[in-house]
């Protein structure tokens, strides 16, 4: 597949689309606009997880799909005596990042207002040399405090304004974490042909604040067959240590053997590599030592399914502004959807 057959279009309006952890309701929306025809029944609980099913013939494995909607962003905690907005995180920020860059507050009244990111009295000579922490960022909106709290309150929503940009042959964006993988799995949603498996694709709701969404998702499924689309570290910058280095943009779709929290079906992971390598699939093998994906909730719960990620390689996560290629998302969508296309022909052993 072509970048030009990608629909660019649709993937920036995901990445776009503001949902934080617990606000996914946006990129609910467009999914549903995108799917909705695809599926034979769609529905959202109460998590804002939002499921689409197609049922096949019943004799093949019931396979669920996971991509999580939400994105870090941070929540309005206080306001001080000059208008000054401190911070309460939704998911994992490193604080350095952070400084200048242009946010979103969303308000409970339904408005939406810019504002700017920094640290406070950075040029102290009791803040130099140390690193910054989270508790010292604040939002400054250019207002009064007056005007502030007449507009903002505890518990608005912040997100970031990074826009959607093609850069060379990658794409820079605010939330391809883990908005690549929404896109994966629905362009594979729609493309497969297989009517012997069940397949639940679920856009899932607060992965970045403990795998919330798609725990209550698989307790619901309860999957033969698990796979997670979501992104994962690259390492391919300038005095990366190449002996740590996880992946690398432009080499394709990355296979998951472990991260630091789950070790993925070894059976899967060598069904989908010969996949790639027989269709002529450029893929790298993924060996994560922190972090986490849906990969891991979704392996506990069902009869104990076979579970696995494909993972997109990003530069730059859990920030502002992250870089992926667009080679890396065209084969994740041909590897899922051939895998989509073969599982009724996994046979583990065993089975």
């Amino acid at each position: 597949m072509a970048v030009d057959d990608m629909d660019l279009g649709f993937l920036g309006a995901l990445c776009e689309a503001d949902g934080v952890s617990g606000r996914e309701d946006a990129v609910n929306a467009i999914l549903r606009a995108r799917l909705a025809d695809s599926a034979d029944s769609v529905r959202v609980d109460a998590v804002k997880n939002i499921h689409f099913v197609r049922k096949g013939g019943g004799s093949g494995p019931k396979v669920m799909l996971a991509a999580h909607t939400d994105e870090i962003g941070f929540l309005v905690f206080n306001i001080d005596e000059d208008g000054f907005i401190s911070l309460a995180p939704l998911g994992g920020w490193t604080a350095e990042n952070m400084i200048g860059h242009a946010v979103r507050i969303h308000t409970r009244k339904g408005g939406v207002l810019p504002g700017v990111v920094q640290r406070r009295a950075a040029w102290l000579p009791e803040h130099q040399n140390r690193a910054i922490r989270l508790d010292e960022l604040y939002i400054d909106t250019g207002m009064k405090k007056d005007e502030v709290v007449r507009e903002i309150s505890r518990g608005d929503w912040v997100s970031m304004a990074t826009p959607f940009t093609p850069i060379g042959g990658c794409l820079l964006g605010k939330a391809f974490d883990d908005r690549v993988g929404v896109f994966v799995m629905a362009e594979a949603f729609r493309r497969f042909r297989n009517e012997r498996i069940e397949v639940h694709a679920v856009g899932t709701s607060q992965e970045e604040v403990g795998l919330r969404g798609s725990t209550v998702a698989a307790q619901d499924v309860r999957p033969d067959i698990a796979i997670a689309i979501d992104v994962t570290g690259a390492g391919d910058i300038p005095e990366a240590p190449a002996r740590l280095r996880i992946a690398r943009l432009g080499d394709g779709v990355a296979v998951k053997y472990m991260d630091g929290s789950v070790i993925s079906s070894p059976e899967l992971v060598e069904f989908t590599r010969g996949l790639a390598e027989e269709a002529g699939i450029d893929h790298q093998m993924e060996i994560l030592l922190a972090g986490g994906t849906d990969t891991s909730s979704m392996q506990k719960w069902g009869a104990g399914p076979h579970a696995i990620c494909l993972s997109v390689p990003n530069r730059y996560g859990h920030g502002p502004g992250s870089v992926i290629h667009s080679h890396d998302a065209e084969s994740a969508i041909e590897l899922l959807t051939l895998m989509l296309d073969r599982l009724d022909g996994f046979e583990p052993p065993g089975s």
